[in-house]
């Protein structure tokens, strides 16, 4: 009993799509579930990633951004170091400097190389894009990801 168990949490926790589905429940969200899956696919191809290689260069911007505007702890140790770390990670593509609000806490980015931990931060950002910026719809939220204007410019094609 206990193997299935342990066999169920690493599938739970290391699975991406398993992540994904499990997330949107966690969070209160289940209708979320496919388009979770939908942006893994999309980003990852549903494979486990850390860092997304081709964004690095990115990542210090990112950091000293989310500093300024709180959403990263200038006392927390691991909100220090090799600033590239806060670009794109995990299956779900996420700017680790953006989004370790969602998991809370003083985190490492490397924690949104955890599938669960990447679908939980992606949920918890689709909520929050929701409640600030009533993108609360798929659409919605893939309109905000690629930019108001580039994004109404394609759809009138």
């Amino acid at each position: 009993m206990l193997g299935v168990l342990c066999t169920l949490l690493r599938v739970a926790v290391w699975d991406p799509v398993a992540s994904s589905l499990l997330a949107a429940a966690l969070v209160g969200e289940p209708a979320l579930g496919p388009e979770l899956v939908a942006i893994c696919r999309r980003e990852s191809h549903c494979r486990p990633i850390g860092a997304h290689p081709v964004d690095a260069w990115a990542g210090p911007l990112m950091r000293k951004k989310a500093l300024d505007v709180g959403w990263l702890d200038p006392a927390c140790p691991f909100h220090h170091g090799d600033g590239t770390r806060f670009s794109t990670r995990g299956v779900h593509g996420l700017s680790a400097a953006y989004s370790l609000r969602f998991l809370g806490g003083c985190l490492p980015p490397e924690a949104l190389d955890v599938p669960l931990l990447s679908a939980i931060a992606a949920a918890r950002r689709a909520l929050d894009q929701c409640e600030r910026h009533g993108a609360c719809t798929r659409q919605g939220r893939r309109r905000m990801w690629a930019g108001a204007r580039k994004y109404d410019r394609r759809a009138a094609r």
